[in-house]
């Protein structure tokens, strides 16, 4: 659903005055300026406004808002809900009882103009195919387009975004490329991540050089598009699943970085079988031990995991079930032996956040045989073999 010109609905809390526009003003009193009594576009306070007056109403209509989201918005139980998710003026409302759905946008039409799309095919750029069994969502047309825009749609296809043996790393002696045009191919490639967590870990290595970007680091971009030009109908399966056991992977490169030998952290979580988030980061401390930095990529996915766990909450589902996979063993010593010693009393303390779910038996840590380690895909590149097996099975696919 869409609400039309939604920043017209908000209200003021203060006084707010323009000059009167032009074709409007009134002879004789050229020098006045108008009041305004409800929110124009434009206004710096209009999508505040807006969305204290959306939220006002949903939550006057019976709706309940998710305190780790405030744009999601529940009503109702197991037996009959609905669930409105609002980006803005786009909302997405969906449950299991078409009347209820029917009767809230009723409901809703009386409060705001909306138009009524229809089933959802299309959301903040994600193109959704539904079935009775599955969902799935990609960015066919949107890469199809960004191949196009960077002009390598007849450029030989890669099978993989990055050589298995590649380096990206700054290039003092290289020939300068346009930072602008550099950016934007950055830009447009972290856009296209939200379906592709394929392309997650080579697109953010070559984020890292957009203050002076070089040919060498321009070619890598490239080849991630002619790779994206090859695999462009991609995206991501969801199967009907009632397992509500939040799962997570995390993995780290070891001295990842060869110009300042900081690691890469990376993860990925699953809702039952289900891929539902995932993540990339340059750790900022340099590490001592191999077991330190997955140590500390452990502790980053384990806030994610935490925070999907009360996003899970707040919509009813409280199963607390949480377990993180880990393929260094020493690491999982460190969390399961909280005895302090001299190889690793140096850790930051922040980094010992997840050894206290440990201990509170929130979170179970299991070890997982490195062949069997899906965060791999994240923090390093792969040869085709094996990025082609984890691509797989992150529940990517064609359609």
């Amino acid at each position: 659903m869409d609400v039309k010109t939604a920043f017209l609905n908000g209200d003021f809390e203060e006084e707010i005055y323009m000059d009167q526009p032009e074709g409007y003003v009134v002879q004789g009193q050229e020098k006045k300026v108008c009041r305004l009594v409800k929110s124009l576009y434009g206004l710096k306070q209009a999508p505040k406004q807006w969305h204290k007056k959306i939220d006002s109403t949903l939550l006057s209509k019976g709706f309940a808002i998710n305190e780790c989201d405030k744009c999601v918005y529940m009503k109702g139980n197991s037996d009959s809900f609905v669930m409105i998710c609002l980006y803005v003026d786009d909302m997405l409302i969906t449950g299991n009882s078409p009347r209820v759905i029917l009767e809230i946008v009723e409901a809703m039409s009386t409060t705001f103009e909306m138009s009524m799309i229809g089933e959802l095919t299309f959301f903040l750029g994600l193109q959704i195919k539904q079935n009775e069994d599955e969902i799935f969502v990609s960015q066919n047309k949107y890469a199809e387009n960004l191949v196009r825009r960077f002009v390598l749609k007849n450029a030989k296809h890669m099978k993989t975004p990055m050589g298995s043996t590649q380096q990206v790393c700054k290039d003092d002696v290289g020939q300068d490329v346009d930072p602008p045009l550099y950016r934007s191919m950055i830009g447009s490639l972290l856009y296209l991540t939200a379906s592709r967590p394929d392309i997650m870990f080579s697109v953010c290595v070559c984020a890292r050089f957009q203050s002076s970007p070089k040919v060498s680091h321009l070619n890598v971009v490239k080849r991630i598009i002619r790779y994206v030009a090859g695999t462009s109908d991609l995206g991501i399966w969801y199967s009907k699943d009632t397992n509500s056991n939040l799962i997570g992977y995390s993995d780290s490169n070891c001295t990842g970085d060869v110009e300042d030998r900081k690691s890469t952290s990376g993860g990925c979580f699953y809702l039952g079988n289900n891929l539902v988030s995932w993540y990339n980061r340059k750790q900022n401390c340099i590490s001592l031990l191999t077991a330190e930095y997955e140590y500390v990529a452990a502790g980053s996915c384990c806030a994610q995991l935490i925070w999907l766990r009360h996003m899970l909450d707040g919509y009813g589902i409280s199963d607390n079930s949480m377990i993180l996979y880990c393929d260094n063993l020493s690491a999982i010593n460190i969390f399961k032996n909280p005895v302090q010693h001299s190889r690793t009393k140096h850790i930051d303390i922040r980094y010992h956040f997840l050894r206290d779910l440990v201990e509170k038996q929130l979170v179970q840590i299991k070890h997982v045989d490195t062949l069997f380690q899906l965060a791999d895909i994240f923090t390093k590149p792969l040869d085709h073999e094996r990025f082609s097996s984890l691509r797989k099975s992150l529940g990517l696919g064609f359609l």
